[in-house]
């Protein structure tokens, strides 16, 4: 699974070519069937992180809210890769041999592994009745197994696959197998995936002449399809690429179970994510910290403001287009606090998914 090259920058041709990074500080993915999608790259445990943090402020576990998100995302994603032509074959193990379903895996693993996502396999196959995955170098386990869930409904046609999940030797197992009993699926206003709006923005870079990637991210990211790894050069970090209809599925799953009210402690568990990031990856001082801080968050395809002011000791934002207005807000929070040493408080004028503004202050004593 190698890749060619930019011979200019270096960045692969492939994600070149299917990574378009705009104006706005968001990145569209068109995948090799046309299908688009708003991804982003976050570092490796920093969702698991968050949401790890979430599960302990509200004392329970949410892991379960999260695959079931994931699964109907996976559903989607994947409705339209090789595996699909499994589900036109008779649901027994004699025309859903297992060598047909291990070569469907192989045949979407670049994808996976491109994607930072690790090496996928099927270690077992049994049509209409079971199936075991496999994820070496796996990351954020809660989107792997949704996902996985997903394809696997999908092709047997089924819903409420009994799963289940764990570690061997550092690798990620799902066991699953066909429900006991017919279940019913969620209302379709939580079955659906959020309309891809590619935006334009007051942001530029200084691109490859070749192959019209960043700089910066030819610079940053360096992909290893082989291991199913992307690093940060600039870090030495792990990343992985992300969409952004993943992440709201999964909070608009949080919200449905626990109402709207988790947006508050989800603001401050990334805000405390962020913080420690932005301390031990940035030069917190100089006049130009805040465009650095955000163009670093733009080059992830986070989003960058429409208009960012400071005034009196207070830093006024509007964003489009925004990968999460609570989770970009909770990020501009902890620059805040990194440059100033103090304790950042919000107040939202516009909380709108496309269209959020917020004023970002020290909190009052």
């Amino acid at each position: 699974m190698a890749l060619k090259k930019c011979r200019q920058c270096g960045f692969p041709i492939r994600f070149g070519r299917f990574f378009d990074w705009r104006s706005d500080g968001t990145i569209i993915g068109t995948d090799r069937l046309q299908m688009q999608s708003q991804i982003t790259f976050l570092e490796n445990g920093e969702m698991e992180g968050l949401f790890e943090e979430l599960s302990i402020v509200l004392g329970m576990p949410i892991d379960h809210i999260l695959i079931e998100a994931e699964k109907n995302v996976g559903t989607e994603f994947y409705a339209d890769t090789p595996l699909r032509f499994l589900k036109y074959a008779p649901k027994n193990r004699y025309f859903r041999p297992a060598i047909a379903a291990k070569m469907g895996v192989r045949a979407v693993r670049a994808d996976v592994a491109g994607l930072g996502s690790g090496i996928i396999s099927a270690d077992f196959y049994r049509g209409g009745t079971s199936m075991v995955m496999r994820f070496r170098n796996p990351v954020f386990t809660a989107r792997s197994v949704g996902n996985t869930l997903g394809i696997y409904e999908s092709i047997e046609g089924i819903r409420g696959t009994e799963y289940e999940y764990g570690m061997e030797d550092g690798e990620l197992l799902v066991w699953m197998r066909h429900p006991s009993s017919p279940q019913e699926p969620l209302s379709e206003t939580r079955l659906f995936l959020e309309e891809v709006r590619p935006g334009e923005g007051p942001l530029s870079y200084e691109r490859c002449a070749a192959c019209n990637t960043p700089l910066a991210a030819s610079r940053a990211f360096d992909f290893n399809v082989k291991e199913g790894i992307i690093t940060n050069r600039n870090t030495g970090k792990r990343e992985l690429v992300g969409a952004v209809q993943s992440v709201s599925a999964m909070l608009r799953e949080l919200e449905a179970e626990l109402s709207e009210d988790v947006l508050v402690p989800l603001f401050g568990c990334q805000k405390e994510i962020a913080r420690a990031q932005i301390e031990a990856e940035m030069d917190t001082g100089g006049d130009d910290f805040w465009e650095r801080c955000l163009v670093g968050f733009a080059l992830r395809g986070l989003g960058y403001p429409d208009s960012f002011e400071q005034e009196g000791g207070s830093i006024t934002v509007s964003i489009r287009n925004a990968y999460n207005p609570t989770l970009y807000a909770a990020r501009v929070a902890a620059a805040y606090e990194c440059s100033t040493g103090l304790i950042a408080d919000i107040e939202w004028t516009s909380r709108d998914r496309y269209n959020a503004s917020f004023i970002i202050s020290k909190r009052a004593t």
